[in-house]
């Protein structure tokens, strides 16, 4: 990927710290969680550290870019099916913009998935299905000498979703009345340092916030891989 090293940086300190807020919640929502919740945010955390060692030149070569699209490709086939079921049994589905920053709407985790694959994808050395995986061929975030014309319109499309996404979470975090979907932690009587932290962390401007800077983050990887 070819970003300034400070550029490149930050964005994987914010990966990171997207990762860790998922984490943080499966932590503290234990017990409380749906199954479908608790795989969205394992899911998140996968994307955030995949998103950061994607983005630094030092961390690019340790996931392989074909298993790295089969993964994904994979992971948002299984959100698909359960968009599709929902879909079938007339559940509400709700908003994708505004929910909660972890359990994500099953079509923004579908989209979020497919950019991964095809970030992944755009990574595969050219003549890698005729002459094998070489393992030194992609320095960074950009293995093959050029994208084909639709793997480039499919992450135009993409990034685009994602751009406005992030601005309609902006307009939400910043909307005064604004209602937003999380589900607060911890409680009791004795309020440790821990709790105040994770009340924090769950506070819909922080949820949101990280979700708008990860999505815009996630954008510029799509448009400049």
């Amino acid at each position: 990927m070819s970003l300034p090293p400070s550029v490149a940086g930050f964005l994987a300190a914010v990966f990171l710290a997207a990762a860790a807020l998922c984490v943080a919640s499966l932590w503290r929502r234990r017990g409380r969680h749906e199954r479908a919740a608790a795989a969205s945010e394992t899911n998140h955390v996968v994307m955030g550290v995949g998103m950061a060692a994607m983005v630094l030149p030092a961390t690019a070569d340790l996931v392989a870019p074909v298993a790295g699209a089969v993964v994904f490709g994979a992971l948002g086939a299984v959100w698909a099916v359960r968009l599709v079921t929902l879909r079938a049994q007339g559940r509400p589905l709700g908003s994708a913009i505004g929910g909660d920053r972890c359990a994500a709407h099953p079509t923004h985790l579908l989209l979020s998935n497919a950019a991964m694959a095809v970030m992944y994808v755009a990574m595969v050395p050219a003549g890698v299905a005729t002459a094998g995986m070489d393992g030194g061929a992609h320095a960074g975030h950009g293995g093959g000498a050029s994208s084909p014309l639709a793997l480039q319109a499919v992450s135009f499309a993409l990034a685009i979703y994602l751009i406005l996404h992030t601005v309609l979470t902006v307009g939400t975090v910043l909307r005064p009345a604004a209602t937003v979907t999380v589900t607060a932690g911890g409680g009791g009587a004795s309020v440790g340092l821990g709790t105040r932290v994770g009340r924090v962390v769950e506070t819909p401007a922080v949820q949101l916030g990280c979700q708008a800077v990860t999505g815009a983050g996630m954008a510029l990887m799509l448009l400049v891989h």
